[in-house]
């Protein structure tokens, strides 16, 4: 199992891979879809400064009653304050789970929003960091398809612009 310490720095860093990635958006792209029935990129950002804390939330406190204030909070997200909304992400996500005592994360029970119970360490991972992990990867896809082709694997992956390979 991830200690506290670990699962939080692994958040946070794709946190940080995300808000790189937000940076990258073209102007006059933010309504862009791949399809109609599709998220825009401004509803995938929206949706990103809530994915990892409100199943993190759900998990710690075994209900959802959150999620609903949260969601309504992140419609007022935009490409000028997205990067905040994601540091605001972050620190909550390091308070309610420093809150958590190591012990509970081994053996409290929790239950995936399908209703599978399992500890609460194993909860925070499927539910809040994979979700990071997930939908960070659908965000550098969306920019690419919205014309960012020059967007790479440093990325997508670290959170930084290649460096120029020097001339031989």
């Amino acid at each position: 199992m991830l200690s506290k310490e670990q699962l939080i720095k692994s958040m946070l860093f794709e946190i940080r891979i995300i808000k790189h990635l937000g940076t990258k958006l073209q102007p006059g792209k933010l309504n862009w879809r791949p399809t109609p029935g599709q998220r825009s990129i401004l509803e995938l950002m929206q949706y990103l400064t809530t994915c990892g804390i409100v199943p993190a939330l759900a998990a710690i406190k075994d209900n959802w009653d959150d999620a609903e204030a949260l969601e309504k909070a992140a419609e007022s997200v935009n490409h000028i304050n997205f990067a905040d909304a994601m540091d605001a992400q972050g620190r909550k996500l390091r308070e309610v789970i420093n809150a958590v005592p190591h012990a509970d994360l081994l053996h409290k029970e929790a239950h995936m929003p399908w209703g599978a119970p399992c500890k609460l360490g194993e909860a925070l991972v499927n539910m809040a960091l994979k979700p990071l992990v997930a939908y960070r990867m659908q965000f550098f896809l969306y920019l690419k398809e919205a014309g960012r082709h020059d967007l790479g694997p440093a990325q997508c992956w670290v959170g930084v612009d290649p460096q120029p390979q020097k001339a031989e």
